[in-house]
């Protein structure tokens, strides 16, 4: 497993250009697999990894068999693709990528690209659906959505959870131009399900759609109050519930469901890393916020605790960083300030002076190696915070669990 691992690794400096026609070959090659089970692809600035994992639930609660592709993984790489809730082994892993090495190479001898990491492992959650076949696969999108190696599905069902600024170097400076690159995975009559957005975002989306001749539906017609429950904390969380529930009414003729079933599985979802609780020695609460949106749910998370934490943080771009450090600045008792180990991650220094000097806790530099001597301390009383960065969370919970989660299999936040 190990050479595997090197040659996805080496794919990071393959298929340098931010386009869908690359995939496009590389499936066609293969047999386009992806047309051989129902879709339904989500996108969204955040939130669409919370009404995949309900989605998933809902479906299996209903007893059905379910491929779901999300990215990127916190600790091993086989939690991007799952099937009822299992992750892909490693012995899988490696039989797929050997079936894909030749016909990367074939792409590549007749003057096109290598497929790149991101494709490779889109790519084998597609043939691996295929062969189990699926009742249904959840296709997550990994960033953006028109030009993303997802969008050469044919969905049953789009859905586009929320719009806000991230990623603009790629997807554009304004909620419209997000808006565009999000709305790129809509398909000719196909239903689109959108989330509660911004009136400019709604307004592109709507547009496209028209155009497209497919039908839009959201949730904003719903009272709050209407909203389901989940066991998710977060008023965001049941937003991100009635995404999820209303689009397995859209699937009903297409999938059928029990409405119960439904209620009872979002009633027990799982997401790891989204404000999610662990007993360890101290009390520790890991939250995958890492931009600006998420930077409010936090805060509305935050409100939730009788007393102050403190919060270990790092961040991945300076852009995402002020908003982060505002909340975490206000809501803190004392911080730790960790740079993550990727490429755009925030110096010690660069988050040290996004900190006020009024600020009366204390501000460490920490690291994981310290992280490890602090997470095996006794201190019941304690109750700590890791925010800010997806990979920082996946670091951490490697050492919970104890692990080795192969440095070297930690990608950038664009794969």
């Amino acid at each position: 497993m190990d050479n595997i691992i090197s040659y996805l690794y080496d794919l990071r400096n393959r298929g340098s250009s931010f386009g869908i026609d690359r995939m496009l070959k590389f499936v066609q090659l293969l047999g386009n697999p992806q047309e051989e089970f129902p879709v339904v692809h989500v996108a969204g600035t955040n939130g669409k990894g919370s009404v995949c994992a309900m989605l998933d639930s809902i479906y299996q609660t209903n007893s059905y068999k379910v491929g779901l592709f999300t990215s990127p993984h916190l600790v091993e790489l086989g939690e991007r693709i799952r099937i009822n809730g299992e992750n892909i082994s490693e012995n899988a892993i490696e039989f797929w990528v050997e079936k894909l090495k030749p016909v990367a190479s074939k792409m590549e001898k007749e003057g096109g690209e290598h497929p790149t990491f991101f494709e490779f492992m889109t790519a084998i959650a597609f043939l691996n659906f295929k062969k189990n076949k699926v009742d249904l696969a959840i296709i997550e999108t990994g960033l953006g959505g028109r030009l993303d190696s997802t969008n050469v599905v044919l969905p049953k069902l789009s859905i586009i959870t929320t719009i806000s600024k991230d990623h603009c170097a790629i997807l554009g400076n304004t909620l419209e131009a997000i808006a565009t690159e999000k709305a790129g995975i809509i398909k000719n009559q196909v239903p689109v399900l959108i989330g509660s957005l911004p009136l400019c975002a709604s307004g592109v989306i709507e547009k496209i759609a028209e155009e497209r001749g497919a039908p839009v539906s959201g949730i904003d017609e719903m009272k709050y109050e209407s909203f389901p429950s989940t066991n998710l904390k977060g008023s965001y969380q049941r937003q991100n519930a009635a995404i999820a529930l209303r689009a397995s009414e859209m699937l009903e003729n297409e999938i059928p469901v029990n409405k119960d079933l439904c209620i009872e599985a979002l009633k027990k979802v799982k997401m790891v890393g989204r404000w999610q609780i662990i007993d360890a020695s101290s009390t520790i609460i890991l939250d995958a916020c890492h931009n600006s949106a998420g930077a409010a749910c936090l805060e509305e998370n935050l409100e939730t605790l009788s007393e102050k934490p403190e919060i270990w943080v790092g961040v991945l771009g300076e852009d995402r960083a002020p908003d982060i450090m505002d909340v975490i600045q206000r809501k803190a008792h004392s911080i730790k300030l960790f740079e993550v180990n990727q490429p755009r991650a925030c110096s010690l220094s660069f988050l040290r002076s996004l900190i006020p000097k009024s600020f009366k806790g204390s501000v460490l530099d920490f690291d994981l190696d310290k992280a490890k001597i602090e997470l095996s301390r006794q201190d019941s009383n304690k109750t700590i915070l890791i925010t800010g960065s997806i990979y920082l969370i996946g670091d951490i919970l490697a050492i919970l669990q104890r692990t080795d989660s192969r440095p070297n299999m930690r990608w950038n936040d664009l794969f």
